[in-house]
């Protein structure tokens, strides 16, 4: 290892010292090594990689308007991706917060099966 990444090493603390001495003995081999790494390890730039359950996670804040919500959930359920239309409505219907707006998406019929049809009902009620 260059002298560089030794020198380097030296200013690591906290989360990056603790990356630093899980790596495996012999993993970094040079500078460029080291530093690009690094950078994949902790530039802001990395994409976090969600879980589609992470759309339970989206609620409805006490000073938000239904119609904002719901732009919010959508644009929430395509940054997550990978989220079943089953899921999509599970998670609005509890996290709505409106129960005139699920009683009136239920209906005798219970909730329309398509997304896209929950979607429609619930924009044109708000």
């Amino acid at each position: 290892m260059s002298l560089w990444c030794h020198i380097f090493t030296l200013t690591l603390v906290g989360a990056a010292r603790a990356w630093f001495e899980r790596l495996p003995d012999g993993q970094i081999t040079s500078w460029e090594d080291l530093a690009k790494k690094f950078t994949q390890q902790f530039s802001q730039q990395r994409r976090h990689i969600s879980d589609p359950t992470d759309i339970l996670n989206v609620v409805r804040k006490d000073n938000e308007t239904l119609e904002d919500f719901i732009t919010r959930f959508n644009q929430e359920g395509l940054n997550i991706g990978g989220v079943s239309e089953e899921l999509l409505r599970a998670a609005f219907r509890q996290n709505v917060k409106c129960d005139d707006l699920i009683r009136n998406l239920t209906g005798r019929d219970g909730m329309p099966q398509r997304w896209d049809d929950v979607m429609t009902a619930a924009k044109r009620y708000a």
